[in-house]
């Protein structure tokens, strides 16, 4: 048994490691310019035309299922009894993460709809922005680490597709933004469940002004938490959630297409009520080329259980490469915005998830 564990670990070792696959890495540039890279769509005063990443980074195919025993224990930890320091090299593109790549299911070549650059960049600048108010890293830190785990996960990802199927920077590209989706949400699960601090100290920005020339000066300043560690997932789920229906609100509330509102705070929509709103949920996300196609049912009535349907969904292989890493949270919009709506008609929230059918993402809510 020993004898076959450790022939199991020698062919990982061997195959992860062979010249032909191991990756051509760029230097690691500073700190400036990595911010540069990753900044332009991840600050609050993003144009929406800029151009985007200009990363470099790394991926692979599936292994033979009887490494599986012996990768398992290689794969990203996600427990500390400190507090998560910066990604390092090694951490991003070692031997755990280039094992973790093997197994990971491949991103399907399947035709998908361009998103609404308006809309890409809500989801990633909200996704950014709530990481940020709930304080459990340095942004200084995050912009850091995620530049790292993109750079090592980019061109292993890319090696999946043909020439000219990935454009790189364009949020519009739903292939590019499935990749980059998956890089930001595994560095936030990362900030979050690493023991993340409770007090730190963060590079910010002094005298910011977008009209103004001037360089920008930065000065470090003590930030303390006081959400606690058990409430940091569900509050930045709550965050994304409400900034979506904020915009959506924003952008379709006075036209027919917006989103029914609620204002007696007695009494709370039916089930049926909050169906049809949940329904035009959806549709507003493929107005915006979130997904091919989508709908919404009731799956049951006690408890009462709802189930979105979304075909080739622009998160459809991220979703599952953070569900096969155990990232929380994860990048379902769609029921991250449901499960808001439904709390601000007045329901609970006592558990949710999501699953993969082929090229189908389903998101069951359940309330109360």
């Amino acid at each position: 048994m020993k004898m076959s564990r450790l022939f199991s670990l020698l062919l990982i070792c061997f195959v992860v490691l062979a010249p032909e696959y191991v990756a051509t890495f760029s230097p690691i540039p500073c700190f400036y310019t990595c911010c540069q890279d990753s900044s332009l769509y991840l600050s609050r005063d993003f144009d929406a035309d800029s151009s985007l990443d200009n990363g470099v980074h790394s991926r692979r195919s599936i292994l033979a299922a009887s490494a599986g025993v012996v990768a398992s224990s290689l794969l990203p930890f996600h427990g500390s009894a400190e507090a998560a320091g910066p990604v390092s090299p090694g951490e991003a593109d070692g031997l755990g993460p280039r094992v973790e790549r093997f197994l990971r299911k491949k991103p399907q070549q399947t035709l998908r709809q361009k998103l609404d650059l308006k809309f890409a960049v809500l989801l990633m600048r909200s996704s950014y922005n709530a990481l940020d108010q709930i304080d459990v890293v340095p942004m200084d830190q995050f912009q850091r680490d995620f530049f790292l785990i993109r750079q090592a996960e980019y061109q292993p990802y890319l090696n999946n597709f043909g020439p000219g199927m990935v454009s790189q920077g364009d949020l519009t590209d739903p292939n590019y933004f499935d990749f980059i989706s998956f890089a930001q949400y595994a560095t936030i699960s990362r900030a979050i469940h690493k023991s993340p601090s409770k007090m730190f100290v963060e590079q910010q920005p002094e005298n910011y002004d977008p009209s103004d020339d001037k360089p920008t000066v930065f000065v470090k300043r003590v930030v303390q938490r006081t959400l606690p560690d058990d409430q940091l997932e569900i509050e930045h789920d709550r965050l994304v959630g409400k900034a979506i229906l904020d915009r959506l609100d924003e952008t379709f509330g006075s036209t027919p297409g917006g989103l029914p509102k609620f204002e007696d705070l007695f009494v709370r929509p039916s089930s049926a009520a909050l169906l049809r709103s949940f329904q035009q949920l959806v549709k507003l996300f493929l107005v915006n080329g979130y997904a091919w196609d989508g709908d919404v049912v009731i799956s049951s009535q006690q408890p009462l259980e709802f189930c979105f349907s979304l075909t080739t969904p622009c998160t459809l292989w991220s979703g599952q490469a953070l569900q096969q890493r155990g990232a929380s949270p994860n990048n379902g919009f769609v029921l991250k915005a449901a499960t808001e709506y439904a709390r601000e008609a007045g329901y609970q929230v006592p558990r949710s998830r999501l699953k993969y059918e082929g090229n189908v993402e389903k998101a069951f809510l359940t309330l109360l």
